[in-house]
């Protein structure tokens, strides 16, 4: 009997054996499915936000290229009719010339959207943009400020235009160095910024090495005596500045230090008794700051403004229709370049000058939102330099226009007559493009 109650106790033994074996097995069984699930979770999350990503890096193509086709849209039409005095004169020369060098800044365009953006951080590259830009500098200021006094050929060649060099005209186009290196100043930008992140710079040791290229660019510039450029890379610079590693306590520091300066030499301008003996460059900063204060403003440096608010004020709220402005009538100096924008409110009035710089901004959204997204160090440095170089343009042009800042000969982007300025502009949305569709991986 004993014998019997102990194969009886073996065989439940056995069958409690089989039964954990099997409660093991479909444990197992459950964690690997439970896994596979947390796998195909993880993928198909992954694959959604590829998808999502996709969309929206063609959203923001479809974004970019259209709010540019309709800023370039509206300025042929607004060409037009600001060019009218001109086309009863001498034809539809300006407006066939900006036509083409649309036609030429989109095929730069898309030349820059199939150039892989990365070619550009090699320092062999960047090594070539950076000396290129310093002889091509040089050889403006070289040939226009010492050497045009010795032969009417380089006078020509290398001119000088209200009382700035910064042009060189071949046959019978004229071309702006300073605005198209714009994009090399950018991009050795970017890839010092680059090595300021990868190499983790201190603050003292960033502010040296950034400040030895932006004092580079800042020299010759000065030195070609275009203060407005000079402003416009000043401006581009602070706007990457922000991006970087670098304390928002020196960028205040050096803020407060750059607007003291500045207002220093306001202050000194404004004092002086009489500015228009003093030169251009004083005799602008101080109808400006006469303007500014007085609402006063001469017929000799502050006329252009003058005339600028009194299209911008006679625009309303509506405009006066499409080519019924007056300004046009050789009223306001360079109407189709640095005062484009008060035939337009005058025309459009505040309505359209408010949809066409909510255009604007939209332009800089965008690419902003190409900066964020990018993966790595160069691209975003890079494609936030062209949205502060869009945008600051863009600022700059509208508070000479307004009375806002002194005149300095800066062109509205995509939308002044200007072949240098609008085919600079347009490679480098461009390159935005190209960051926008590569920056990802």
């Amino acid at each position: 009997m004993g014998r019997a109650i102990y194969d009886e106790l073996r065989q439940q033994r056995k069958n409690i054996q089989q039964v954990d074996s099997k409660l093991k097995k479909n444990k197992n069984e459950r964690e690997n499915i439970q896994l596979k699930i947390k796998a195909y979770e993880r993928e198909t999350k992954i694959n959604y936000l590829k998808l999502e990503e996709e969309k929206n890096r063609k959203r923001r193509n479809f974004s970019l290229l259209a709010m540019v086709f309709l800023i370039l849209l509206v300025s042929e039409i607004n060409m037009m009719s600001a060019s009218f005095f001109d086309i009863y004169n001498n034809g539809f020369k300006a407006v066939w010339s900006h036509l083409l060098y649309i036609f030429i800044g989109l095929f730069a365009c898309i030349f820059c959207i199939f150039f892989p953006y990365k070619k550009y951080n090699r320092n062999k590259t960047v090594g070539k943009l950076f000396m290129g830009s310093i002889l091509i500098f040089l050889f403006v200021i070289i040939f226009g400020k010492y050497l045009s006094e010795f032969s009417p050929f380089i006078a020509k060649l290398v001119p000088k235009v209200n009382g700035a060099i910064g042009w060189i005209r071949i046959g019978g186009f004229s071309i702006q160095p300073a605005e198209i290196l714009k994009i090399p100043y950018i991009i050795v930008l970017a890839h010092a910024m680059e090595i300021t992140e990868r190499e983790k710079y201190g603050q003292i040791k960033l502010v040296v090495f950034l400040g030895v290229i932006i004092a580079i660019y800042m020299l010759l510039i000065i030195w070609q005596e275009d203060l407005g450029t000079s402003l416009h890379y000043l401006c581009i610079f602070v706007f990457m500045l922000f991006m970087t590693r670098f304390s928002i306590k020196w960028i205040i520091g050096i803020s407060i230090g750059l607007l003291s300066v500045i207002t220093g030499f306001f202050y000194y301008v404004y004092s002086l008794e009489d500015t228009t003996t003093m030169g251009y460059k004083i005799g602008r900063v101080g109808s400006f700051l006469n303007g500014l204060i007085h609402n006063e403003y001469d017929n000799l440096y502050g006329y252009q403004v003058w005339q600028s608010l009194l299209a911008f004020g006679s625009g309303g709220i509506l405009g006066k229709g499409y080519a019924n402005g007056v300004q046009k009538y050789s009223y306001l100096p360079e109407v189709r370049t640095d005062f484009i924008l008060a035939s337009f409110g005058e025309e459009f009035g505040f309505v359209g000058m408010m949809i066409l710089l909510f255009t604007f901004f939209m332009i800089f959204t965008i690419i902003k939102r190409i900066a964020m997204n990018t993966k790595d160090y160069f691209g975003k440095y890079l494609a936030i330099g062209i949205a502060g170089y869009i945008i600051t343009q863009a600022l700059i042009n509208i508070s000479v226009a307004i009375g806002l800042l002194p005149v300095f000969g800066i062109p509205m982007p995509l939308f002044s007559y200007g072949g240098t300025s609008l085919v600079t502009v347009l490679a480098a949305i461009g390159i935005a493009l190209n960051i926008n569709n590569q920056g990802y991986k």
